[in-house]
Parts: structure tokens; C-alpha cells; sequence
């Protein structure tokens, strides 16, 4: 997926979680699927949300269209039913690219309700993100930048999580006589080895924005690790959280929206300044509603310089290709509905007996991924995208005890 991202590889990940669904679907116990149910009913409401509100960009609303459909009447000469979308195509494929982005987080759940299945499958994520960090590490220039360094700042987290949870089979030995202590060794040093590679990666390729969202989400998972290690309850809570807080407070002061632009390009990488002036202009003009999910592509061309390189399918930012194609209402409510995820994943994991790392690792994931959107694009990648939908539903399916339910 880093080295080929596009329509077919998107065509052929649809294709094989609609067959992992099916076989899903025939294999889940009784007890396993009302469990499941139970805990993604909530989520699968709020996650409707952003998809009904694609649905209705591409209804034919006269009084929201987009103003471009009113110059294509007057230039052809006759009605046309416009949309809120510049274009339905454009906006209908990206409807199924989030479909199947929920569809992988669905399935992560389902697979991840037993215990050794959601281990293996917080291994097999291991394996990915440090083949990312191989790999950037290698040859830098080769791969999708963003989305690798998404992967890999995600990846520094998901490798901790598998040394405590190797940490926590070694403690818990006694009660698995099953339980090999090499195996358990060279795990951990297997765990410990992606660790170091993906901080390597992340310390020698990423610049200072993207190091402080990484250090944020490591800061979340480690604070999560201490409290529940030392039983600190609430006063931990609040001595671990007050510098988070402060730092967060000292860290918008000293990035002042100079710019004079929005805050969802503020924090872009300065290395491109002729796709953050396109992705600035674009963003001015785009209307409350949005201009259609997926449709950034199609208006770039029409905001180009002349001395322009070619414009990419997305703005400098996640951030601002959402605000743009969704509308800034949208986009501060999806940015509002994932704080309140992260909080109940962090929540739910100092709630938890055992396994609380799943989802303090998957609320600390999305801590960093929140951060990131507003310094890179790599969020809206097929390969970013994908890694962080297997942890949120690997995160929600380890939430919540099972011992009630069975």
C-alpha cells in the first residue's frame, strides 16, 4: 500500500474484508456476536454521521448546490439539478473508501473479541509498522511519506503495547503453566526490537510538529501504563495530566495563527509552500457545506498558479482536505467526536482488569493520528488509514470484559 496507493489496491482491500466479513459472519460464536453487538452499536451511530452527510452532498439540493453548477446552466442553457458536490463520482468513491475503513475497524472488532485472536492480531500490527520503519528507514524517498510517518509514529505506540502485554504473560506465568518463559523472552526482545525501530525512524525522518504529536500519544499511553501500575487514581490523574495540559496551552501560544490562515493549515509542514498556498485558496473559497468528499482532486486544478506543480488528490493537511470537502461544521464535529473517543478508550482502559493496553493503545493512536491531521495528509492514505482501523477496532472489542457476558 506505501508503494501503490490508488484505485486497484483500494478495488482488491475491499475485496478481501468483504470476504474476511462473510467468513467472520459464519465462524463468530453466539456469545462472541451479541457481545460485539453490544459494544459497536453505539459507535456504528456516530460513525454514520460523516457518511450520511456525503449521502446528502449528493442529493440534488438547489438552494445548497455548489455554485459551480449554476456556471455550468448558464454556460450549456439548460437546468441542471446541482449538488453540494463539485463531483457525485468523486464523492461516491470516497463514500466507499470510508465504508471500507469502518467495515476494517468492524471486522478488527470481531476478529480481536477473543483474547489469542486479539493478541495475534496486536503482533501482525507489530510486524507491519516496523516493515514501514524498515522501510523508511532504507529508502526514505521511495514510499508515501506521510502515511509512512502516520504508521510509524503509530507504530511506536503499538510496539509498546506489545512489550506490556509480554510483560503482563511473564507476571501472569503462574496461572498459564502453559506458558513457555523463552518464548516469552524472545517475544519481548522481538517487541523491543520493533520499539527501537520505529523510534529510530521517527527520530531521524520526522520534523519537530510531527515529533511533539508522536511524544503526545506516547505521553498518553505511558501515563495510562503508571497509573494503573502504581494505582494513583484520581490524584494521578490530574499530577500526570496538568503538564499535558499546560504543554498543550504552551504549544498554541507559541504557534500563533500568524499566517493569517485557518488552523487546520497552521501546523503544516513548510516544505511545500506552493501546495499550502493552493491548499489556503482552495479552503477560502470552499462554501460552509463543503464542496463534496473526495472532490479536493477535482478543484485543485482551478486554484493552480501557472509556475504550479501538479496538485495532489489531497490539501497540505487531513485536517483541511476535511474541512474542505466536508465543510468546517463537519469537520469540528468529527474533530469534537474523536476527542470523545479517545477519552472513553483511555477511560475504559483504566477501568479494565487485565488487557487495559489494547485500548490505551488504541486511544493513544488516536491522539497522535488527531494531532497529525493537521500536520500531514497521510491520515486519508489506503495504508494509514487501514492500520488505524484495525487498532480502533482491536481498541474497542478489548474495552470492555467479556467475563459478564460469558
Amino acid at each position: 500500500m506505501l508503494l501503490w496507493d490508488g484505485l486497484i489496491m483500494q478495488g482488491l482491500l475491499a475485496g478481501i474484508i468483504a470476504v474476511a466479513l462473510g467468513i467472520t459472519a459464519q465462524t463468530l460464536r453466539p456469545g462472541e456476536t451479541e457481545f460485539l453487538v453490544s459494544i459497536f452499536r453505539p459507535l456504528a451511530a456516530l460513525a454514520a454521521v460523516p457518511a450520511l452527510w456525503v449521502v446528502v452532498q449528493l442529493l440534488p439540493l438547489k438552494l445548497f448546490a455548489h455554485p459551480i453548477w449554476q456556471s455550468a446552466e448558464t454556460a450549456l442553457g439548460h437546468p441542471i439539478a446541482g449538488t453540494i458536490s463539485v463531483d457525485p463520482g468523486a464523492s461516491i468513491m470516497a463514500l466507499g473508501q470510508y465504508f471500507c475503513v469502518i467495515a476494517l475497524a468492524f471486522l478488527s472488532a470481531a476478529v480481536a473479541i477473543d483474547r489469542q485472536r486479539a493478541e495475534w492480531i496486536l503482533f501482525a500490527l507489530t510486524a507491519a509498522v516496523a516493515a514501514a520503519a524498515l522501510m523508511m528507514l532504507a529508502r526514505p524517498a521511495t514510499f508515501a511519506r506521510s502515511q509512512t510517518i502516520d504508521c510509524v509514529a503509530m507504530g511506536i505506540i503499538i510496539a509498546g503495547a506489545a512489550c506490556i502485554r509480554t510483560i503482563e504473560r511473564y507476571e501472569t506465568r503462574r496461572s498459564s503453566p502453559q506458558r513457555s518463559v523463552p518464548v516469552l523472552l524472545w517475544t519481548f526482545v522481538a517487541c523491543s526490537a520493533a520499539l527501537a525501530i520505529c523510534g529510530a525512524a521517527v527520530t531521524l525522518g520526522a520534523t519537530r510538529e510531527i515529533f511533539i504529536a508522536t511524544a503526545y500519544g506516547i505521553f498518553a499511553f505511558t501515563s495510562i501504563s503508571i497509573i494503573r501500575r502504581f494505582a494513583l487514581g484520581v490524584i494521578g490523574i490530574a499530577v500526570i495530566a496538568a503538564p499535558a495540559l499546560g504543554a498543550a496551552i504552551l504549544l498554541l501560544a507559541y504557534y500563533p495563527a500568524e499566517r493569517g490562515t485557518s488552523v487546520t493549515l497552521d501546523f503544516a509542514e513548510a516544505s511545500e509552500p506552493s501546495r499550502m498556498a493552493l491548499s489556503e485558496r482552495v479552503l477560502y473559497d470552499a462554501p460552509l457545506v463543503g464542496t463534496g468528499a473526495g472532490t479536493f482532486a477535482a478543484l485543485a486544478p482551478i486554484y493552480r498558479q501557472i509556475d504550479d506543480p501538479p496538485a495532489d488528490s489531497t490539501a497540505v493537511t487531513a485536517a483541511a482536505t476535511i474541512a474542505i470537502e466536508l465543510g468546517k461544521p463537519m469537520f469540528w464535529l468529527i474533530t469534537v467526536a474523536a476527542g470523545g473517543f479517545i477519552f472513553m478508550l483511555l477511560r475504559a482502559s483504566l477501568q479494565r482488569g487485565r488487557d487495559s493496553f489494547y485500548p490505551a493503545m488504541g486511544g493513544s493512536c488516536l491522539t497522535t493520528l488527531l494531532l497529525l491531521s493537521f500536520n500531514n495528509a497521510g491520515l486519508l492514505g489506503t495504508a494509514s488509514s487501514s492500520i488505524a482501523a484495525v487498532v480502533i477496532g482491536l481498541a474497542i472489542a478489548q474495552s470492555k470484559s467479556r467475563t459478564a457476558k460469558l
